[in-house]
């Protein structure tokens, strides 16, 4: 599957999205890619992990992004909601008159934050904050969601678009070519790290760049 945002010129700058699988298909296509002699600033995958502890076996260099996945952050929504249930009790406690309409107003605000909590965002912030196609940005986080991993490739060069997207096609990614610079950055708890040839990948500092 392939699919261009917009018609390449001469003299700029594009970018080569693979949403693929994780593990093998996933290192040989970042392999592939860096021997085509893209850069380690110019590609950067974006993958979740329960934890970044483990060593991501990219060439030395490459740019990824974690995003946690797991449930890290809800304690305070979850918190308000709990609140919000226990006013709405002790209002409708000590004075019914308007305790019972409070009651259900207050239960309404805590199943909506209980909801909003269990709402996994994914790598839309990131996809948002890169300013990505909206149409595109809402399939690949619906694929990132499913299990899926983003490669972004940017290349300065027309002869390497070809090379790039048949390197993700053969390890079976859906590609997409949009005519400008995405780079990811770490946003929403998200970390951004650089694979290296130490026994673990030093994380850049902050959990996202200046």
């Amino acid at each position: 599957m392939g699919r261009s945002r917009e018609a390449p010129e001469p003299g700029s700058e594009y970018t080569i999205i693979g949403v693929m699988d994780d593990g093998v298909e996933l290192n040989q296509a970042v392999s592939d890619i860096r021997d085509l002699g893209v850069g380690q600033d110019d590609l950067t995958v974006i993958l979740k992990r329960q934890s970044s502890d483990g060593q991501e076996p990219f060439p030395q260099g490459t740019r990824y992004i974690v995003v946690p996945d797991d449930r890290r952050g809800l304690e305070v929504p979850i918190g308000f909601a709990i609140a919000f249930v226990f006013l709405g009790v002790f209002f409708a406690l000590i004075v019914p008159s308007i305790g019972i309409p409070s009651f259900l107003v207050f239960v309404s605000l805590a199943a909506i934050l209980a909801a909003g909590s269990f709402t996994r965002v994914g790598a839309f912030p990131i996809l948002t904050d890169m300013e990505a196609p909206r149409e595109e940005a809402d399939t690949w986080n619906e694929q990132f969601e499913m299990g899926k991993v983003l490669v972004f490739a940017t290349v300065g060069e027309r002869r390497l678009i070809r090379p790039t997207r048949e390197n993700l096609q053969r390890q079976g990614a859906s590609y997409y070519i949009v005519n400008r610079r995405l780079e990811p950055r770490a946003v929403h708890q998200a970390s951004l790290y650089r694979s290296g040839s130490s026994q673990f990948e030093e994380p850049i500092i902050g959990s996202s760049e200046a």
